[in-house]
This record gives C-alpha cells, sequence and structure tokens, in this order.
C-alpha cells in the first residue's frame, strides 16, 4: 500500500495565510509550499485510499490528476469573488470521473475538514430515479436509513422541495420527506489530530465502508430506473 502518514501541520498553515491572502501575486510567491504540502500530499492520500478502499472491496476509487479540485476558483458565477479556494478537496467514484454519480468526498480545511458521501446535487434526470428507488421499495429504504443511525450518521434533510414532487403520487408517509430531498449527503467531521496521522486512511475507509449501503442503494435505483 502506498504509505500516508497524514498530512503536515503546514498544509493547515498555508490554507490559512492564503485565506488572508489572496492575490496572485502571493500565491506566485508561495507556489513552493503548496506543492509541496498540500497539492503532493493530495495526490498521496489519494493513491493511498483508493488502495485502501480496494482492499476492503469498496468499489470507489480516486485519481491524483482527475480526482482533486483545482486551487484556482471560478468565480465568474459567484458573488465571492477571491480567486482561491482556502481549502483543498477531492471526490471518490466507481469510475475515479468526478461526475459519476454516489461519491466519496474528503476535504482539508483549517475550518474543519471532513468526508462525506452520498448524491449532492444529482441532475434532475438522476434525482427522479434515486426518489423512484425509494417509492419502490420504502420498507428498504426505512430499513437503511435506521441501520446508518444506529452507526451514528444521520442524511442531511435541510435541502428539501416544500411539496411532493410532481409524478409521484400514493408516497407513503413515513417516506414523504426522503422523497423531497434534493439529494442524499451524510458528512463526518475530521479532527486535526487525524487528518495529521496515519489514522486518516483508516477512518476514511471506515467511513466509505459505512456508506455503501447508502451508495448501493442509489447505484440499484439509478439501474433499475434508467431510460
Amino acid at each position: 500500500m502506498s504509505e500516508f502518514i497524514g498530512f503536515s501541520p503546514k498544509a493547515f498553515k498555508f490554507l490559512e495565510e492564503l485565506a488572508d491572502n489572496q492575490t496572485r501575486v502571493w500565491f506566485s510567491e508561495h507556489r513552493s509550499e503548496y506543492e509541496e504540502f498540500v497539492r503532493e500530499p493530495m495526490k498521496c492520500f489519494t493513491n493511498a485510499l483508493s488502495e485502501s478502499l480496494a482492499n476492503k472491496d469498496i468499489p470507489l476509487w480516486g485519481d491524483p490528476k482527475k480526482s482533486l479540485f483545482r486551487i484556482n476558483r471560478d468565480a465568474r458565477f459567484s458573488k465571492a469573488k477571491h480567486p482561491y479556494n482556502m481549502h483543498a478537496s477531492g471526490l471518490f467514484t466507481r469510475t475515479g470521473d468526478k461526475h459519476s454519480p454516489g461519491v466519496l468526498y474528503f476535504r482539508l480545511d483549517p475550518l474543519g475538514s471532513r468526508c462525506a458521501a452520498g448524491y449532492l446535487q444529482p441532475e434532475a434526470h438522476n434525482l427522479k430515479k434515486l426518489r423512484q428507488g425509494i417509492l419502490d421499495n420504502p420498507k428498504a429504504w426505512l430499513s437503511l436509513e435506521k441501520s446508518l443511525k444506529r452507526k451514528g450518521y444521520e442524511l442531511d434533510y435541510s435541502n428539501t422541495l416544500a411539496r411532493i414532487p410532481r409524478g409521484f403520487n400514493d408516497v407513503p408517509p413515513e417516506v414523504e420527506l426522503a422523497i423531497k430531498l434534493k439529494g442524499w449527503i451524510i458528512r463526518k467531521q475530521l479532527p486535526r489530530s487525524t487528518i495529521c496521522s496515519k489514522e486518516l486512511i483508516k477512518e476514511v475507509t471506515g467511513f466509505a465502508k459505512d456508506m455503501l449501503p447508502l451508495l448501493s442503494f442509489g447505484w440499484h435505483a439509478l439501474a433499475k430506473f434508467s431510460d
């Protein structure tokens, strides 16, 4: 397995300083620090986690060249115009492509690092299939949610429709709120002590294993209700 012993505290130091120095001149002068403490370790983390996931038969992996998000922001459609992200992040999917539905997400962030999994902001046609999956087998969905709760996880229900979406009839009351969800996402906070230790890979792999039933439920729905 690719050795990864955790991120250096200097990664947080760089990102904190970047937050206070959102200029291209400053970033150019400190690019070597970004490469040494953030970008290259993120690549190593991606390789090591991908190997760990494979060893646990979790069908998710990442490509250091394709799975990591750029530090440069696209601020064209955002009110916030700062040119650089103040965190580093990447996605792990079944194909290694960031656009493949059903993801494991990792974020290195001075304000709170975390991992997450699920279907965040899925495209409309995929969201419809996910909802059909719930309606097709509400008992399995409720059992899945109960199983996740026993492990200490809860779906984020903060982003839902006000009404049951058009085309969904005879929805059982116990899954109405789930049908209204605009996406499925579960997050887990990661303390700096974990981020900066060799336990990080084990911690994120364990989270991914816990999330596999949720991801699999979605993959099954996407396949069953494909056009």
